[in-house]
């Protein structure tokens, strides 16, 4: 089930329904319990980035559960030129396959709350294990086919495209 209007990034599952509630895209509340009472948070114009955001949504075959990525507002405007960025978040990568030209450096960030890794299937490169909001990169500079996996969850696959 998705839903909003809540202005709070939320995620819970009850009995076999999974909710998801994307980050606002304006007026941040604090998460719940988290303030002595509800309303939108005061923050500093530098900060506000950093609070609000974007839901990505990406969906694969029925075996595969969907896949929602929230991405802060100020992420979402720093993957230009010659990077690329991938979110590990609800035990995906999205995107699943990511087309970039040699030289882009990926970066992998792990927005869920469990550890993952990110490691390649013919071992040309291969992270530490990231904690929440943690990141990974990899400059791919030969053309190719590069298809990696979490290896803690090894149903977590990807691949990345160069061109």
């Amino acid at each position: 089930m998705l839903n909003g209007h809540i202005h709070q990034a939320m995620h819970k599952v009850e009995g076999h329904v999974s909710f998801h509630t994307a980050m606002s895209t304006a007026f941040p509340q604090p998460a719940p319990g988290s303030a002595p009472s509800p309303g939108p948070m005061k923050v500093e114009a530098d900060r506000l980035k950093r609070l609000l955001g974007l839901a990505r949504m990406s969906f694969h075959d029925v075996n595969h559960p969907i896949a929602i990525t929230d991405v802060r507002l100020e992420e979402s405007t720093q993957t230009s030129g010659g990077d690329h960025e991938v979110v590990a978040d609800n035990f995906s990568f999205s995107p699943a396959t990511a087309a970039v030209a040699p030289g882009t450096t990926v970066t992998w960030t792990n927005r869920d709350d469990v550890p993952h890794n990110i490691v390649s299937t013919d071992q040309q490169f291969k992270s530490p294990v990231l904690d929440t909001d943690e990141q990974f990169s990899h400059t791919f500079d030969a053309p190719g086919t590069y298809k990696y996996f979490c290896s803690i969850h090894p149903k977590m696959t990807g691949q990345v495209v160069v061109a």
